[in-house]
């Protein structure tokens, strides 16, 4: 799970999720404008993961909420990685690597995801727990 995350709702689903899958991601839809700052799922009709696109530049609403449960085969694919154009290591392409191997990669819908990144997001997820 990324660390900047907070979610009001229950994320077990996922890691259910995995009973009959190789791996899960949790999802949710968000507005258009949303998904240029984080990875754009796409799935087929049952809803399996066939691609994730970090940072897209086209518009779509199904995301990535930050919550992968992976077997631990993702070590091995993260050692594959290279470094993005930002100097950074992309989840999203040891994902890839997965499932260009093979794995089943099943999409979990959550909701009440928030980003903690500044101190008013802080305030918003103590407020969320306080449940105000």
């Amino acid at each position: 799970m990324n660390g900047d995350k907070f979610f009001t709702e229950s994320v077990a689903p996922a890691v259910e999720g995995v009973v009959e899958e190789d791996a899960a991601l949790a999802v949710e839809e968000v507005l258009p404008a949303v998904t240029a700052t984080t990875s754009v799922i796409e799935t087929d009709e049952t809803e399996r993961v066939t691609g994730i696109v970090e940072k897209p530049t086209e518009p779509s609403t199904l995301v990535t909420t930050g919550c992968y449960v992976l077997p631990e085969d993702v070590f091995h694919a993260c050692a594959l990685l290279r470094p993005s154009v930002e100097d950074e290591y992309q989840l999203s392409e040891a994902v890839g690597l997965l499932m260009r191997a093979g794995y089943e990669v099943a999409t979990v819908r959550v909701g009440g995801r928030v980003n903690v990144n500044t101190p008013a997001d802080v305030e918003r997820a103590a407020e969320l727990v306080r449940g105000e």
